[in-house]
């Protein structure tokens, strides 16, 4: 299809020269991503073979990257033996990971913007195999960590930047599809992610974890190398280093790993009150603040411009981004701590038991997303999601040690379609009414913003399962239930069901029920969390989704972005 400079002139920088009317994105005068309901209602050209190439091994590398997110918690304890690591240093072995991820994915975000996707998450990718490589090779725990780093790190590039892409090649009205696709993708991997590394750690070398990865990275580079075209910016390298916003990124990686430092080793490498994590949480909250002022007053080309956040139904989105990942990670990571500690099954048993109601996550988020391609809205899906989690939450707090399989079942399959149905929903709440040009920087910080929920919930689980088990000990040492001698302090707990195993049977059935009383305080924090997450939600708008724009990085059809239209 023939284009001339003018009509590929779709690019970040063009929304500042629009008029300045068309920068108030609450309005009802929708911007140029909506358009009049015929022209929303024109077919999309047929895809070629290179574009579906694309999607597939765009879900190829998700299906990894989920896994390696969930895998290593399943080896943890094969990996601390084998590495002779301390709890401290087990825990960074994971959280390690987390952090350099999550940290990453605004700064891919920006990075792809000047620099153009396909460089970029081939870069993430590689990144990702070389950690893979260092993690399965490492000989020593300090390897291992700084592995996980730089494993972290390419799995950003990953998490960000398939979903930015899946938009930029989309229509709006075709997107829900190939979402649908990559959120199934994720789901898959997420399942098999514990399972697999229960199997490995049972019955070969951890080492596989990690190597696991290597064909099917090596595999994705090639494939995204050949496939994935996407408009060219043909611009000066000069032009495109002026255009990174040096002060907000270094602030802004700042607050994160500062901050994120804090909130994950709250309780476990010093209690919450001290001074060694209040100063870190304290001082990141404060520079996040100087971050928000650079964005709004300094920048001249922002890495995240607030007029992303201009309108309420975007607003909902983020918000249950965050709110979701801070609810459904909590979830995961103390629901196999319940199999553990509670019904005291092995880690294989254990990981199994977890993954079992998991299987209805994908199915429901591609039911979601093709239920909003069929209806063009959101809203509804957003909110049932809120109320399946919440249904699904409550219904946790049933579970206790002699529970049948059928009560402990339930409450699963609830949360799990809850978690499905607001998997991708969130993304068009996002995306609805931003302008051609903020498609790519909104999805980052909506993909952001899910990634920085998984680090709250991990903490926030944290906080009030420590709180409860130690209330609780205390007061069955004073009953003279559980003898000083045999306490397990609550910084212990999480990870001390084999020591419980090895206690008299008596003391054991005491203990399983610590476990569970525990819990089932963390499942009421995470219900009221969901109901802030409804509210957030009912705040958004029911957006009609139409419109043939793309983001600004299309699939190539022979247009480039040039000097001359920068």
């Amino acid at each position: 299809m023939a284009s001339t400079p003018e009509s590929s002139m779709e690019f970040s920088t063009l929304s500042k020269e629009k008029d300045t009317a068309t920068h108030h994105i609450g309005e009802e005068s929708s911007p140029e991503l909506f358009q009049n309901p015929s022209e929303g209602s024109q077919s999309p050209p047929p895809k070629s073979l290179k574009f579906k190439l694309s999607v597939f091994f765009l879900c190829l590398i998700s299906v990894v990257a989920a896994m390696d997110a969930v895998i290593v918690a399943a080896c943890l304890a094969a990996i601390a033996e084998s590495l002779k690591s301390t709890s401290i240093q087990s825990f960074w072995i994971g959280t390690s990971f987390l952090l350099a991820q999550t940290i990453t994915i605004p700064i891919y975000g920006t990075t792809s913007e000047i620099f153009g996707r396909k460089w970029v998450i081939i870069t993430g990718i590689t990144l990702f195999l070389l950690g893979s490589i260092l993690c399965g090779s490492a000989k020593t725990v300090n390897w291992l960590i700084s592995a996980r780093v730089v494993q972290g790190v390419g799995s950003g590039g990953i998490v960000q930047l398939v979903q930015v892409i899946l938009s930029d090649i989309t229509t709006m009205e075709e997107r829900a599809k190939y979402i649908a696709m990559s959120m199934a993708a994720w789901a898959v991997g997420t399942n098999i992610g514990v399972p697999i590394g229960g199997a490995i750690g049972t019955h070969t070398s951890w080492r596989w974890i990690f190597w696991i990865n290597i064909p099917f990275s090596v595999v994705s580079i090639a494939g995204l190398i050949y496939s994935l075209n996407l408009q060219r910016d043909v611009s000066s390298l000069a032009k495109k280093l002026a255009r990174i916003d040096y002060l907000g990124l270094s602030v802004f990686i700042s607050a994160c790993t500062i901050f994120l430092v804090g909130i994950t080793s709250g309780g476990i490498s010093a209690p919450w009150s001290s001074a060694q994590i209040l100063a870190p949480t304290i001082i990141g909250l404060a520079l996040f603040g100087v971050f928000i002022f650079i964005e709004w007053k300094v920048a001249k080309e922002p890495m995240m411009p607030l007029r992303i956040f201009n309108d309420r139904t975007a607003i909902a989105g983020y918000s249950t981004s965050f709110l979701q990942g801070l609810v459904v990670w909590c979830y995961i990571y103390y629901l196999i701590v319940f199999f553990l500690g509670a019904k005291q099954l092995s880690l294989l048993s254990s990981a199994l038991s977890t993954m079992s109601a998991g299987a209805f996550i994908a199915p429901s988020a591609i039911i979601a997303s093709l239920t909003i391609k069929r209806t063009k809205r959101f809203l509804p899906i957003l909110i049932a999601g809120w109320i399946l989690l919440a249904l699904g939450m409550y219904a946790n707090t049933t579970m206790h040690p002699s529970a049948s399989k059928a009560l402990i079942f339930a409450p699963r399959c609830i949360a799990a379609v809850g978690s499905g149905l607001l998997m991708p929903t969130p993304l068009f709440a996002v995306q609805v009414k931003q302008l051609e040009g903020d498609i790519g920087i909104a999805t980052s910080t909506q993909i952001f913003a899910r990634s920085l929920g998984t680090a709250f919930g991990v903490a926030i689980g944290g906080v009030v399962f420590q709180n409860r088990w130690g209330q609780l000990i205390t007061s069955y040492v004073k009953e003279g239930v559980v003898s000083k001698e045999l306490v397990l302090g609550s910084n212990e707990a999480e990870l001390g069901y084999g020591i419980v195993r090895q206690m008299p049977e008596q003391l054991q059935s005491v203990y399983k029920g610590l476990y569970a009383d525990s819990l089932c305080m963390v499942w009421w924090v995470m219900l009221g969390i969901c109901g802030v997450g409804l509210l957030g939600a009912a705040v958004g708008r029911n957006e009609v989704l139409r419109g043939m724009a793309h983001g600004n990085r299309g699939f190539d059809n022979g247009k480039a972005i040039g000097d001359e239209e920068m």
